[in-house]
Order: structure tokens, then sequence, then C-alpha cells
């Protein structure tokens, strides 16, 4: 064999090795983050009812972003980690300066996680939520609502998500709001049992009566009108 076919094949041999260590590394990398992802949900399953540990919280934020560290590119990580600083912010102190800061760091936690995978509705319900928080019901909030309903239309976090929405924002509601609001509230009752979250979410934000008051009208809603939740909220 001549040196040159020697040079070869070390090179060849070097390279092969390079891409295996590079392989090793990152499949390293994506099981540490995967770890460090499940660690934050399961702390996160831990916080229950209205008593939000903020200790558990920000044990969950930490972990999240280690994850989201070790694999930025991930959109499930992008989105939890929004998750969890939306819920440190319904428990904050903080003034409005911060607050407004945080929503934005939010909103642009959720627009990478849209921007790294399209197709999944519930960012996109939840980065319409985040924007109607500081914004109000702006077009560009209707805009998140209609492509999340492109993507999940038989979701019932997006018609739940349509549904908070409207009630939070009832006062200053455009007419293609309150017609959305109407559609999605038809839609939402379709789901069951699983309608229940309708009322826990109009109880959060102060607009039961608004809810219950729809509710009492059309054909659509009949089977919820019989229902033992609209019996209990609707009294």
């Amino acid at each position: 064999m001549s040196s040159t076919s020697k040079v070869f094949k070390y090179v060849n041999v070097l390279v092969l090795t390079l891409i295996t260590l590079a392989i090793c590394y990152t499949s390293l990398q994506s099981m540490r983050a995967n770890a460090w992802y499940f660690n934050a949900k399961n702390t996160l399953q831990e916080i229950t009812g209205n008593n939000i540990d903020i200790q558990q919280l920000n044990l969950a934020d930490d972990a999240i972003s280690l994850a989201s560290s070790l694999d930025p590119a991930h959109p499930h990580y992008l989105q939890l980690m929004a998750h969890v600083k939306l819920l440190k912010l319904a428990v904050s102190t903080n003034q409005p300066d911060d607050i407004a800061a945080s929503y934005q760091q939010i909103e642009q936690l959720l627009l990478k996680s849209v921007a790294l995978r399209e197709t999944w509705s519930e960012t996109w319900i939840a980065l319409a939520k985040v924007v109607s928080y500081q914004n109000g019901p702006t077009d560009r909030v209707y805009d998140y609502i209609q492509q999340a309903k492109l993507v999940g239309p038989y979701k019932i976090e997006v018609h739940l998500g349509a549904i908070e929405i409207a009630l939070m924002n009832w006062q200053q509601l455009p007419p293609k709001y309150k017609a959305l609001y109407v559609n999605e509230l038809k839609l939402a009752a379709k789901h069951g049992h699983k309608f229940s979250r309708a009322f826990d979410i109009a109880k959060q934000v102060d607009a039961l009566p608004i809810l219950c008051l729809s509710l009492k009208f059309g054909a659509h809603f009949e089977p919820v009108r019989n229902s033992w939740m609209f019996k209990k909220q609707c009294k």
C-alpha cells in the first residue's frame, strides 16, 4: 500500500471517528435535556390547586431552562419554559415594568416554539392568550387563534383558549370576536364533561355570569343545560 493510500485511510478513519464522537455527544446532550424536561414536568404535576408553591415553580423553571440550554431548538422545551414563567408571573409581586418584560419574554419563547413547529395548536393558542394579556383582543391575537384552529380544529384547548380571551375582554370585544366566542362555545360543548373546564376559566376571569347567560339559549347548549356542571355553576 502506498504512503498516499495510507494517509487517505487514516484520514477516513479519523473523520469517521469524529463523526461518531459528534453523534454520541449530541445523543448524550439530547438524553440529558430530555431528563431535565421530565424533571420539570414532574415537578409541575406536584403543584395542585390554587396553592402554587413558588419554590416548586423555581425548581421547574431551573430544570426546563437547563433542558432548553442543552437542546435550544426543541419546541416542547420552549413552550414548557413559557408555561412555567407564566405560572410564576401569576404569583409574582413584581412591578408593572417587570411584569411587562416577563410577558415579552414569554411571548418570545412561544414565537420561537411555533417557528420550530408550526403545527402545534396548543402553542398558537398559548401565544394568543399571552398577547391578549398584554394588548387585549387585537387583530394579531385573532390571527393566532385562527392559526390554532387551522392546525387543531377539534382541540378542546383551542376552544377554551378562545373562550378565555373573549371572556377576559368582554367589555371591549369586537363583533368578530363575539361571533368567534359563540362558535367556540358550541364546539367546546361537544366535548362532554371536558366542558366543565369552561366554568373554571370563567370563574378565574370573573365572568361566570356571562358564560351562564350565553348557555341559556340555543339548542346547541341543551345537553350542557341538562348537565350537573351547569346546574352547579349557574344557579
